[in-house]
């Protein structure tokens, strides 16, 4: 039984010398323009996107400096263009969709305001 506390503790000594046990860190990084060239990625762009609303959304073109994705908000399909340095949505265009509402109701999005 001693000899089984002594090997228990000579491991573990021997795995903290090594460091293979230590503090636990955890990093998190919040930095939309992390993506290369100081762009965000694609999927960063998709995420903004759905966070503004739009549900089923999908890249159209992720390469230049708008990004393009495809999204649905409110029964409606939408191109929604996102800027690809500064992760903000510039312009909102519906394809197609329910009738009644009209395009402006939906249009909440205007260059100025970016």
């Amino acid at each position: 039984m001693i000899r089984i506390w002594i090997a228990a503790g000579t491991l573990s000594l021997g795995l903290l010398a090594t460091g293979a046990i230590g503090p636990a860190q955890a990093g998190i990084n919040i930095d939309i323009g992390g993506g290369g060239g100081g762009r965000i990625s694609c999927r960063e762009g998709a995420r903004v996107v759905r966070y503004a609303g739009f549900r089923d959304v999908r890249p159209i073109d992720c390469s230049g400096s708008n990004y393009s994705y495809r999204g649905v908000r409110r029964h409606s399909l939408f191109e929604i263009r996102v800027r690809s340095k500064s992760g903000r949505i510039s312009d909102v265009i519906r394809l197609r969709g329910r009738g009644g509402g009209g395009y402006d109701d939906d249009d909440d999005y205007n260059d100025d305001d970016y």
